[in-house]
């Protein structure tokens, strides 16, 4: 008996918010804002685009952490090339390397970089420089996400 009473009594609450839900007046909809209509061109200013080009100077370079610690080489190739090779030399961070990238500047501020995903020891990454004074980043991209800059340097054009 107290089971029919129990149920009844939620049937008829249940009826009772079904009604109220839908008989609710809906609110009345919002009035549009006021629209101006322009009836010149507006007049635009020109702006100088910024020519920035990219800094030859060297910057500070980063510490790998103590238990990730790995090593390059970078050179110009020859007597009479242009061609700046990076080799990685390896170290105990060899499993922690996800990325290595090299980006030249040269002299006249343009950029060049080459890189390559997961690294061997052995591997070598080559980016044409010119016969001035290139600077030579290598950026290192660890497993934790975190990049670094190991080498910042300027490789002068070996001459005779």
């Amino acid at each position: 008996m107290q089971y029919r009473t129990i149920v009844s009594l939620l049937l008829a609450v249940a009826l009772l918010l079904t009604a109220a839900g839908c008989l609710t007046p809906e609110p009345p909809a919002p009035t549009p804002a006021p629209t101006t209509v322009q009836t010149t061109k507006p007049t635009t200013v020109p702006t100088a685009v910024p020519t920035t080009k990219a800094s030859t100077i060297p910057g500070p370079t980063e510490t790998l952490p103590l238990q990730w610690p790995l090593s390059f080489t970078v050179e110009k190739s020859g007597m009479y090339s242009t061609t700046i090779i990076t080799h990685f030399d390896g170290g105990k961070g060899l499993m922690y390397i996800s990325r290595m990238d090299v980006r030249v500047t040269h002299p006249d501020g343009t950029v060049l970089t080459n890189g390559m995903a997961k690294p061997k020891m052995g591997d070598t990454v080559e980016v044409r420089g010119t016969n001035g004074t290139d600077r030579v980043e290598v950026l290192v991209t660890m497993a934790n996400g975190g990049i670094y800059t190991v080498i910042d340097q300027q490789m002068p054009y070996k001459s005779r």
